[in-house]
């Protein structure tokens, strides 16, 4: 399947914000859009639910930017330590009892 993108228009509109929104969060490190040539933004589907995952934190359960930041690396340590633990048990053994 083909991976779409979209401009930070776009992407705004798809996620009920304004674009400088997006850029705040941008500069913040909470998002990484990918940069064309002439360096406009693109962003993913990955990116879109990346964004309103961190709108439903600000908007549905009061956290602050700050707040964000910490639950998103919370969020990508917990991920990257559900990696570990499924090579780990791909290594083990496999009992034929």
């Amino acid at each position: 399947m083909k991976q779409r993108y979209y401009t930070i228009k776009s992407a705004a509109a798809l996620c009920g914000m304004h674009e400088q929104s997006l850029r705040l969060y941008e500069r913040r490190g909470l998002i990484r859009p990918q940069r064309t040539p002439g360096n406009i933004r693109r962003y993913t589907e990955s990116d879109i639910e990346q964004i309103r995952f961190i709108k439903r934190l600000i908007d549905d359960l009061g956290v602050n930017l700050a707040g964000v930041e910490v639950i998103l690396h919370l969020r990508q340590q917990l991920i990257a330590a559900q990696r570990e633990l499924e090579e780990l048990r791909d290594r083990l053994p496999v009992d034929v009892s």
